[in-house]
């Protein structure tokens, strides 16, 4: 049902009638796991970080949690920082902490190489050889320890996205997505984490190998950290046993489980540990890769259409008003990480949930995104994250909306015109 009543057919919605069932029974687990077993509990949490000390508080201020615990929703605050979290707060720090894991000091996630706007756990080290090798943050074995703990980390905090209605700031290769599900692999799922292997194993599946000359053996090398030239059998004496026709698909299982499995075998228990402590795996089973794609991260692309047609008007505003006219006239010439910039000025996060702008969620739940009228237009559009709602002053021209929205979009970060 949109704004005015109307009802709209569920194929206009970002997701199928299957994976929203499938979210549905997710919500009713997670809502009975919450529901106090004494008058007294409290369905929130709350928990204290430093935003200059964000990765060290936050995983100091979750780390012994109870499944409990981590089952209600987090109220959020800031050392040192006034005000209440109505939700806005919260929204920040998943905003924020997702975004931490990403730094290359922790050695968690790394970006694809055949997407880099996609991430992969970070390679370390390598189960089949016993050593470390290259990776964008090679850890040595006196410091496993500490990554295994960042690792599980992790684990929990990607859960709790899920468990709080947020979303993840980035996404993930499918392989990711599928090592939390504890799926198997195709070779598909090497193409964004391993171009050229995967194109490699894709014409050794098309071609006879018995008629080409492959040159292939069941095994593979590798380097070690000082650049040490390691082969690594992928069967028992495989560096003597050449690839044929009929073993070319044992030979490309083993290959997708040494690039996708083996080489990150210690980051992948410690993350799916994390995971499964919040978030058991009976209760994601019924979702596949895709799903919990569009579940943690929601979409990447903004559609606005929807975005339009899922926004409300207060104040005096009607959408037939000349300044909202400039404004989603300006929205229209944005690109997509302008219109992404916008929409976390405004809410405080860069992803759409999976079910579109009708689901964005607010202090209270589902919360539409709104546009309020003000008649100061000294002043600079400001928004209140907490309700996703802007604060647009009825500018007398467009060249001023454009020219105050654009400087009001240059602040966001620093918290100067956010309440």
């Amino acid at each position: 049902i949109d704004v005015h009543g109307n009802v709209i057919p569920w194929e206009k919605s970002k997701d199928t009638a299957g994976f929203r069932d499938k979210v549905d029974k997710l919500r009713r687990a997670l809502d009975r796991s919450r529901r106090p077993r004494f008058g007294r509990d409290r369905d929130e949490l709350p928990i204290a970080v430093d935003r200059q000390n964000l990765f060290e508080s936050s995983y100091l201020a979750i780390r012994s949690l109870s499944r409990a615990e981590m089952n209600k929703k987090f109220q959020v605050s800031f050392v040192g920082e006034e005000g209440s979290d109505f939700g806005g707060v919260r929204r920040e720090w998943y905003n924020l902490i997702t975004l931490e894991l990403l730094k290359p000091q922790y050695g968690i996630f790394e970006p694809s190489a055949g997407d880099p706007y996609r991430y992969q756990l970070a390679t370390h080290i390598d189960s089949k050889a016993g050593e470390a090798i290259t990776g964008a943050q090679s850890v040595i074995r006196g410091e496993l320890e500490t990554l295994v703990d960042r690792l599980h980390f992790a684990g929990q905090v990607l859960a709790k996205c899920i468990v709080d209605q947020q979303l993840c700031a980035f996404h993930f290769t499918s392989a990711v997505y599928k090592k939390l599900l504890l799926q198997p692999f195709t070779v598909e799922d090497l193409e964004a984490v391993d171009g050229a292997l995967f194109h490699s194993l894709e014409w050794v599946l098309d071609v006879n190998a018995d008629e080409e000359d492959l040159g292939m053996y069941m095994c593979v090398d590798t380097t070690d950290t000082d650049g040490n030239h390691v082969t690594i059998d992928l069967v028992e004496g495989g560096s003597e046993i050449p690839v044929t026709e009929a073993n070319k698909i044992a030979f490309v299982h083993a290959m997708i489980n040494w690039r996708l499995v083996d080489r990150v075998a210690v980051q992948t228990d410690a993350l799916v540990a994390g995971f499964q402590s919040v978030l058991p795996l009976e209760l994601m089973e019924p979702f596949d890769a895709a799903e919990l794609e569009l579940l943690l991260c929601g979409s990447e692309e903004v559609d606005v259409d929807d975005w339009r047609h899922n926004t409300l008007y207060k104040s005096g505003y009607t959408a037939e008003s000349e300044v909202i006219t400039w404004f989603w006239a300006l929205v229209g010439k944005m690109s997509n990480d302008e219109r992404l910039q916008l929409l976390q000025f405004v809410t405080g996060t860069t992803s759409i949930p999976s079910r579109g702008f009708a689901n964005l969620q607010g202090s209270d739940g589902d919360r539409r995104f709104s546009i309020m009228r003000v008649t100061d237009t000294s002043r600079l559009p400001q928004s209140h994250t907490c309700f996703n709602e802007l604060v647009l002053p009825e500018y007398p021209t467009e060249e001023e909306l454009v020219t105050k929205l654009t400087q009001a979009l240059s602040h966001l970060g620093d918290g100067m015109l956010l309440r």
